[in-house]
């Protein structure tokens, strides 16, 4: 399904009201029968969460696949346990020396569990027709980071560039190629997660995360398919080396004040961001609402601002609040 992205961009920056793209799969799973287990191992059944989603909150401007951080790693070779209704997670890593770094392989683009998001992308295009159609996978760092322990991630920027850059260079190569299968199946962009490389200094942000996410962008980027990059570290002294990526939309987590990131980023690209999930999951409703309310009003004078969550929202997150978002930029939107 082909939309001009580079016009759907323009036309919410050109707006007067303001948009809404949470990261929110999981806790929609409550519109349906499945379990998280179901949906992360059936096309068809995540594709049924993706256009409920959509059916129930039609102020969402795109449907997204879940946002499944293991399926990466797990087409290298890394095992995964899987929870009834929790999201999976890594039991182990592959790379702790050179040698293993040079061992690992490039997977298949269709390896593990990879068709999985493919197809519901498929499916879901079936019935939504009206929005583009995101797929969800792993930056970078933060796979290179998954395919070994998170302490020695970071030590290795510092201590052993040279086989961190060689574990990148695969990870890389398996993003570019998980990306064009993404948009040989008809999605309309990638949300790019790099969390990890929240937790680097700008400088190596720079060397072991961004130049590779740049190659990510030119390898697929183009007026019919959009990247999202998501960092949700402290990542004020980042805007500029992510900005450089290419990308063309930026999402941002709790970490950062919002209207700052506003302020910082060029308007020519979309900038989403950044309820705490936590809050979404823990507040009450009339204090989530004031907490929209606030952060709708800070970001009133920053047309390239979308209206998102700071991260994946939780699986155990009730409807009601995710309702109280949908209804709070519905009443600031009358407002204008």
């Amino acid at each position: 399904m082909y939309f001009n992205m580079k016009e759907w961009s323009q036309e919410i920056i050109d707006a007067k009201d303001r948009r809404f793209l949470p990261v929110l799969y999981f806790p929609c799973l409550k519109l349906t029968e499945y379990k998280v287990i179901d949906t992360v191992t059936d096309a068809k059944k995540m594709a049924e969460v993706m256009v409920a989603t959509i059916r129930e909150y039609p102020s969402i401007i795109g449907a997204m696949t879940g946002m499944d951080l293991t399926v990466d790693a797990e087409a290298f070779g890394a095992p995964v346990r899987f929870k009834k209704n929790d999201v999976p997670c890594l039991a182990g890593t592959l790379v702790e020396t050179m040698e293993d770094a040079e061992k690992l392989q490039v997977p298949d683009p269709h390896a593990g569990r990879l068709d999985v998001h493919y197809d519901a992308v498929r499916e879901t295009a079936k019935e939504i027709t009206d929005r583009p159609i995101f797929g969800g996978q792993l930056g970078p760092f933060s796979l290179a980071a998954n395919l070994m322990p998170l302490m020695d991630a970071l030590m290795n920027t510092i201590h052993a560039p040279t086989l961190m850059h060689a574990v990148l260079e695969k990870a890389t190569q398996h993003l570019i190629n998980r990306a064009l299968a993404y948009k040989e199946a008809g999605a309309n962009g990638v949300l790019l997660a790099e969390p990890t490389a929240g937790l680097l200094s700008p400088e190596c942000c720079e060397e072991f995360s961004s130049q590779y996410v740049k190659r990510i962008v030119d390898a697929v980027q183009d007026d019919g398919f959009f990247v999202i990059l998501h960092n949700c570290g402290n990542v004020l002294d980042m805007c500029d080396s992510m900005y450089n990526t290419g990308a063309k939309g930026f999402h941002f987590g709790n970490s950062v004040d919002m209207a700052e990131i506003c302020r910082r980023m060029p308007q020519d690209v979309l900038v989403f961001g950044n309820i705490d999930p936590a809050e979404i999951f823990s507040l009450a409703p009339d204090v989530l609402r004031e907490k929209c309310h606030k952060q709708l009003i800070d970001t009133k004078n920053f047309p390239n601002f979308v209206f998102s969550s700071g991260c994946d929202i939780p699986v155990i997150t009730s409807l009601e609040n995710i309702r109280v978002m949908t209804d709070s930029l519905e009443a600031y939107n009358k407002q204008l």
